[in-house]
């Protein structure tokens, strides 16, 4: 996979969240959860586009939040939250495969490809983007982009 390097500015996202711990599974039931629920989020920016959001915690576990993209003012539905991605230079690396690939696919990254195209991971928020080109998550053929801070 050869990265995109690219500034991304701050934005809003709007969804569900769980917190999980290193190698725990969950992330496929958090999205079949807020799926259904996925139409109470209004003010999105680009409704085709929905972000899987990673952000570490100090005891080591991960928030991962479900959403949208959405303008600042937008209401919050029963349940769901509100987070304010930090403005942040990325790698973006684009992923064919299956959701199942996506937790292995970040571990390659981290270990190797950034290190193999002379970058180095910044702390902060990883993200997940999901466009059209995500049919399935079980699809081989689904892309998706996987976002890396970077310095």
């Amino acid at each position: 996979m050869q990265p995109t390097v690219l500034e991304r500015p701050g934005f809003t996202v709007i969804g569900m969240e769980a917190i999980f711990r290193e190698d725990e599974d969950g992330y496929a039931q958090l999205w079949q959860r807020f799926i259904p629920r996925e139409h109470e989020v209004t003010g999105k920016i680009d409704p085709a586009v929905s972000y899987g959001v990673c952000i570490p915690q100090a005891d080591g576990t991960l928030r991962y939040i479900t959403g949208f993209e959405v303008i600042e003012d937008t209401i919050v539905p029963e349940a769901m939250t509100r987070f304010q991605v930090p403005a942040q230079r990325y790698a973006v690396f684009t992923l064919t495969g299956t959701a199942q690939q996506i937790s292995t696919s970040f571990q390659v990254i981290h270990d190797h490809l950034l290190a193999d195209h002379g970058l180095q991971a910044e702390h902060g928020v990883d993200l997940e983007r999901y466009d059209a080109r995500f049919d399935d998550p079980f699809d081989p053929a689904s892309q998706m982009e996987l976002y890396i801070p970077v310095r």
